[in-house]
């Protein structure tokens, strides 16, 4: 079996109707680790998608250094495809554990499951702008 990857890049793909799907990668912040889960709102109150994400992998073969450098982000939408990250210290948001989902469970506030770790929540109170 030969398998090939194109890309480990963490990436949307923006639907373009009868034209298909347009790859697009995540900024840099995004691809320090793995991204295990997301959460697709209007944190902003801007009128555009911003993304929520969240993850690492520390399951790893022997061989392979365990993925553990991702603490979450949360990436701010333009409405015309590119995300600006937002710094720890700007979004408070902090998740540096093997994470495995997000929920959302009010305006507010969003719950993080770890694999082998704590449940956080974390809430905000104003709005994530830049």
């Amino acid at each position: 079996m030969h398998l090939q990857a194109n890309t480990f890049a963490s990436v949307y793909l923006e639907n373009q109707g009868k034209q298909g799907f347009a790859l697009h990668e995540l900024p840099m912040e995004a691809q320090w680790s793995s991204i295990n889960d997301m959460l697709i709102e209007d944190f902003d109150q801007d009128g555009n998608l911003d993304l929520l994400v969240a993850g690492n992998l520390y399951a790893a073969e022997v061989e392979t250094p365990r993925n553990d450098a991702g603490i979450g982000l949360v990436l701010l939408g333009d409405g015309k495809g590119a995300f600006d990250p937002l710094s720890k210290a700007e979004s408070g948001f902090f998740a540096p554990y093997d994470v495995k989902s997000l929920a959302r469970i009010n305006k507010t506030t969003v719950l993080v499951g770890s694999n082998n770790g704590p449940v956080l929540q974390f809430s905000w109170e104003q709005r994530w702008t830049k």
